[in-house]
């Protein structure tokens, strides 16, 4: 959130001798007149108001939907309109529900309806339908514990500053969950993968395995308290205390009321389907994991005489459990743990299972485990949810920070039964999960469009993606842009010509120059906060403790605000402002593994600068894992001095895979990075910062006959061009209606 600046009186004395202090300096000229544009912008917020308009078949208007708000209630008039008014939070979560027709829950900038209504079409329900939710990798243990820890073991820790500890683990757990409840609680049906053994005093942990986790029985109730139903036990985590931890759990799981499957004391328990009644719909449930830890003394497998998790690479139970579930259900679900880790679509071997499975003919296919949202696909005409990432979990990668959640609605009588599908994008800020609107709603929507099946299309809405299984829509074209470049190397920023849920879907080129299309993999260059929470204009993916680092509205050049580096010239220090995390670069996708990576990257951005001194990036290579260095140096970026917005760039190629690091020979994959500015000469300095990314370049475009099309959304916002002759581009973006 804003840091508002100090307020500093000035007094005038006569005295015989007066020294300044040079390191009291007080806030700048620029740091106050940020100050009164804080202060104004904290007066309109708190006189800002929402008009909603909601409609349903044929754009009919819509009376008396539940919108709720704030942990408010509120109904549409006749005409179904609302305003709300009195709010002082930017990003805002609404739940709407009416009778007969589909929930909805949207999270949107409240300021960007002021004036003109937000326009909801709620979609009618068959009488027999229901609303099933899934949610991915979930747990309460490690760093929610004590952030220094790494793995678990035989100890109970209780660490004055964690998010969780003995005493409050129940309060603490409903805390944390909070800000996902809307899209939970009022579901029919609501599953999570529940990655983590519980019990209340470790005492067995797993004597060979890297990583182990538990959770505390009470935080349970941070599952409770927004509505979940039922648990996925086959991991490769529920057996990490082996037997005693197993027992453990499955008694505090059924003490706190949940349906579960994929883990038992033998084979046949854990592969046995659970039935689940959802009103008139029976659901059955199997649940099993393709890690088995056959490489430890101990693996993480049930037999027929030990306990531990579904066995996903036993065909033949496998296939009598998904058998057993369709036969005697009306809708029958699987849930598959496997694949790599931090890869962006399936691997081999779990796209394998997908396709093994879904000859088997159940309703519906959801994959856990990469910790990384992926996308959607039909697999014989069956959906699967190819990967759902992180619901609740405390891992400090970067790319696990955005993960999604999936309602699923259904109707056994219809034909598909599969209905319809929404996907809501969940960010784990500090480990905590929140819904998001906005450009980080729609950056992680176009990502999962981009990796998911051909017959499948997402559709970006206000905090979700509407999933299309069958008769997907097709997009428009709604803008074109023409732009002449001279000879030499260009970066296109496309994320200035097109609104955030539209993509690049056409470029017609008068010449033949050498053009790649890149992603950024940081997505918190904006500044801009799209959360749901009650805080609001926070940046918690930098470091900027100092008062001299600052978010702020005068920075900005886009959106709302930007970055504010302030310094005098009696202060001799440069400032230096970090980003949190590792930036690893994206494994090669779609491919065989997740070995190869794209290694050509960017640092790009804009800046803006009033005497400021001299702006630079400190830059480390390392490998994905131990943060093992290969180099590291910092790089000068814009000299000083006064300008207006302008863009800088320093381009980075990661050291190829024949030079590593470690006993494991790891490749470079990843950058740390940090900003500075250099106190100025004289006076005061103010550097403005926005819209930074690091781009990874990806898709190299080909040109036929002057024309590239895009076969699909995308989630690319750049485009890196280098051309012999001066040429001019025109680019084509489209979107869904």
């Amino acid at each position: 959130m804003y840091k508002l600046l100090p307020f500093v009186p000035v007094f005038s004395f006569l005295s015989a001798c007066s020294v300044e202090d040079p390191y009291e300096s007080g806030p700048t000229q620029a740091q106050q007149q940020e100050q009164q544009q804080q202060q104004e912008q904290a007066q309109q917020d708190q006189q800002r108001g929402l008009n909603l308009q909601l409609q349903g078949s044929g754009d009919a208007a819509l009376s008396d939907v539940s919108v709720e708000a704030l942990g408010s209630q509120y109904r549409t008039d006749e005409q179904g309109q609302l305003t709300l008014t009195d709010l002082n939070t930017g990003m805002l979560t609404l739940t709407l529900t009416k009778p007969g027709y589909q929930r909805a829950v949207i999270t949107v900038n409240s300021r960007d309806y002021q004036d003109n209504p937000l326009a909801v079409q709620l979609k009618p329900l068959t009488a027999t339908s229901s609303e099933l939710m899934f949610g991915g990798d979930t747990m309460f243990g490690r760093r929610y514990m004590d952030p220094s820890l790494t793995t678990m073991a035989n100890l109970l820790p209780d660490v004055e500053e964690a998010m969780i500890r003995p005493g409050n683990a129940a309060s603490s757990a409903i805390a944390l969950t909070q800000f996902v409840k809307p899209i939970m609680t009022s579901a029919d049906f609501a599953s999570v993968n529940l990655e983590s053994p519980v019990l209340a005093v470790p005492t067995t942990v797993h004597p060979s395995k890297e990583f182990a986790f538990f959770s505390l029985p009470d935080t349970l109730q941070g599952l409770t308290e927004i509505g979940i139903d039922y648990v996925a036990l086959g991991n490769n985590h529920v057996f990490d205390y082996q037997q005693q931890g197993l027992e453990d759990t499955l008694k505090y799981v059924e003490q706190a009321g949940f349906s579960h499957s994929g883990a038992g004391n033998n084979t046949a328990e854990a592969y046995a389907p659970r039935l689940v009644e959802v009103g008139n719909t029976t659901l059955g449930l199997v649940s099993a994991t393709s890690i088995t830890g056959d490489d430890h003394l101990v693996t993480y497998i049930a037999t027929a005489d030990k306990g531990g998790a579904a066995d996903l690479t036993d065909s033949s139970a496998l296939r009598a459990a998904v058998e057993q579930a369709r036969d005697n259900s009306d809708y029958a679900i699987v849930q598959l743990h496997g694949g790599d880790e931090y890869s962006y679509a399936p691997t081999r071997y779990i796209d394998n299972r997908f396709d093994f499975v879904s000859r088997r003919e159940p309703d519906l296919m959801i994959a856990h485990h990469p910790h990384v949202a992926q996308g959607f696909a039909l697999y014989n005409g069956v959906p699967a949810l190819l990967g759902l990432g992180n619901f609740v979990f405390e891992q400090n990668r970067h790319e696990t920070l955005l993960g999604v959640a999936v309602s699923v609605t259904i109707d056994p009588s219809q034909t598909p039964k599969t209905q319809a599908a929404r996907a809501y994008p969940v960010y784990l800020e500090d480990y905590q999960p929140k819904l998001v609107g906005g450009f980080l709603s729609d950056y992680l929507i176009r990502r999962l469009a981009e990796f998911s099946g051909p017959e499948v299309a997402i559709v970006p809405g206000p905090g979700f993606g509407d999933v299309y299984f069958h008769q997907a829509p097709v997009p428009q074209e709604i803008d074109t842009v023409t732009l002449t470049l001279s000879s030499g190397e260009h970066i296109i920023d496309l994320r200035e010509y097109a609104p955030s849920h539209a993509f690049l879907s056409k470029i017609s080129s008068t010449g033949t120059p050498d053009m790649t299309l890149g992603r950024d993999l940081m997505w918190f260059g904006d500044f801009e906060d799209w959360d749901n929470d009650t805080e609001t204009n926070e940046v918690t993916r930098w470091e900027h403790e100092s008062d001299d680092i600052t978010p702020c509205l005068t920075g900005a050049m886009r959106g709302l605000q930007g970055m504010c580096l302030s310094r005098t010239q009696f202060n001799n220090r440069p400032l230096r402002m970090p980003f949190k995390q590792t930036l690893r670069t994206m494994p090669i996708t779609p491919a065989e593994s997740t070995l190869q990576a794209y290694s050509e990257l960017s640092l790009f951005g804009y800046a803006k600068g009033d005497n400021a001194g001299d702006v630079s990036a400190e830059l480390t290579i390392v490998t994905a894992e131990d943060n093992l260095e290969f180099s590291s140096e910092e790089v000068s970026l814009i000299n000083p001095g006064s300008y207006d917005w302008k863009t800088f760039r320093h381009d980075i190629s990661l050291p190829d895979d024949s030079q590593t690091l470690g006993p494991e020979q790891l490749p470079a994959r990843a950058v740390k990075l940090a900003f500075k500015q250099a106190p100025p000469e004289n006076g005061e300095a103010t550097l403005m910062l926005d819209q930074l990314a690091l781009i990874s370049w990806q898709k190299p475009l080909n040109l036929n006959n002057g024309l590239w099309q895009a076969e699909r959304m995308h989630g690319m916002d750049f485009i890196a061009v280098q051309t012999s002759n001066s040429v001019t581009l025109t680019l084509h973006f489209s979107a869904y209606n």
